[in-house]
Formats: C-alpha cells, sequence, structure tokens
C-alpha cells in the first residue's frame, strides 16, 4: 500500500483525473443537464454544454469486465501480470483502472471493489496512479 508520505512525493500519472486529499477519482457534472463524465473535460459528452463542474466520484464499484495481462504493454510501469477492467461505480459511470488482489485468479465479474491510490514505477519515473482493490484483499 502506498503512504500518504509518498503519495504527496508522486506526481500524478495523469493531472485531473483524481484528487490527493480526499483520495478519489474527479469526474465532471453538467451544469445545463447534470450528466456525469469521467475523466473530467471542459464540455458536456450529453449536451456539449462548456460548464462542467469538478465532482469527486464514488469509492467503491462493482467490476463489470476484466482480463489479466501478462505480457508488459510498452511504456507501462507497473509489474506484470495484473488485471485490467471496468469498474461500474454507483453513479453509473463506468471506469477503466488497475484491479488489485490478493490472487488474480480469484477476480470475479461482480465483485466489489474500493478505490485506492497506488504508486507505479521506479526511481525517476515513479508516479502516482489509481486502481480499485477487490473488496477483501489486503
Amino acid at each position: 500500500m502506498t503512504t500518504p508520505e509518498v503519495i504527496h512525493q508522486l506526481r500524478p500519472v495523469a493531472d485531473g483525473l483524481f484528487s490527493i486529499s480526499p483520495p478519489q477519482l474527479t469526474g465532471g457534472r453538467c451544469s445545463r443537464c447534470g450528466a456525469l463524465a469521467f475523466p473530467l473535460r471542459g464540455l458536456c459528452p450529453e449536451c456539449q454544454h462548456d460548464d462542467v463542474e469538478p465532482t469527486g466520484l464514488s469509492l467503491t464499484g462493482v467490476v463489470y469486465t476484466f482480463t489479466i495481462v501478462r505480457m508488459l504493454p510498452p511504456g507501462y510501469l507497473g509489474e506484470a501480470p495484473y488485471a485490467y477492467g471496468v469498474v461500474e461505480l454507483p453513479e453509473g459511470l463506468r471506469v477503466t483502472t488497475t484491479l488489485l488482489a490478493d490472487d488474480l485468479e480469484e477476480i470475479s465479474i461482480g465483485d466489489a471493489c474500493d478505490f485506492t491510490l497506488v504508486e507505479l514505477g521506479a526511481g525517476k519515473d515513479r508516479v502516482l496512479s489509481y486502481a480499485y482493490r477487490i473488496a477483501g484483499a489486503k
């Protein structure tokens, strides 16, 4: 687990995807139609209105679909194998994410999971990213 001290020393993998304090994904809610989207964008994906407010998203979700990646893709800073999938949030949004579990082979569609911040890479290439940990996993 990434400690609070380490979290504040790392740069995010991409600006605007999540907040550190409190740790949560940052979506956007349109002031005109109320549509919610992730990641936060300058225009509403539903009505194209440009007044979209940052909104913290739920810290829990369920696994909608996933795969286990056994070969590292170019540029990926983590380790293989790892689980990558889509988590459906209570708001109805589906978020692509790394999935964390004690045993990747035990992940199932429908598993409850919780948002967490994770450290990727080593040395000067270290970055802070997000993942969802299967409920009950360490």
